[in-house]
């Protein structure tokens, strides 16, 4: 595939490598103004090369050939947020944790944890179980969530993250 301009070129690379990146992420990134990667978004999306989806605050950009199904982009749209992506770490590592216990390990507010949580479990990502006067979290499907972090761990790099990724890898060389 040919592209012209070379902004152009870095940019599709960029929303391949990155899937779910948004707007202002591209921005910095490339170091583009904004009408200019507006413009390359543009002529991309006309010819079939990208596509965009609108979550609750973003417009995020994905390849056509590797556009994920619904439930995937709602978990990428998470994984993207460090906030809601070291929640999601904490709860694979830690299924049944509390909004106290999970504040604490991740080191946000427990207002902040809510907030995130309350996004999750609105949009089915994770569920509360309330038993008597403790709610414990989970995730409803951690085999995917677990995939895509390690799928598109370039696309968040952290800490935290790679310690998971060590410690998967680990447990399945166990098996």
């Amino acid at each position: 595939m040919e592209f012209e301009p070379e902004p152009r070129k870095k940019l599709y690379e960029l929303i391949r490598d990155s899937p779910g990146i948004h707007l202002r992420e591209l921005e910095r990134r490339l170091d583009l103004v904004v009408g200019s990667l507006q413009y390359h978004l543009h002529y991309l999306e006309k010819n079939n090369l990208i596509s965009h989806f609108k979550d609750e605050e973003y417009v995020r950009y994905f390849v056509n050939k590797r556009i994920p199904e619904k439930r995937e982009r709602e978990m990428i749209y998470f994984l993207r947020r460090k906030g809601c992506r070291h929640i999601l770490i904490n709860l694979l590592q830690s299924p049944d944790t509390n909004n106290k216990e999970l504040s604490t390990a991740v080191g946000l507010s427990p207002s902040t944890v809510s907030w995130h949580l309350n996004k999750m479990v609105k949009s089915g990502i994770i569920e509360k179980d309330r038993t008597g006067q403790r709610c414990n979290l989970k995730i409803v499907d951690p085999d995917l969530t677990a995939r895509l972090l390690i799928s598109y761990k370039d696309c968040f790099p952290d800490r935290l993250l790679e310690n998971f990724i060590e410690m998967w890898n680990f447990g399945d060389s166990k098996k």
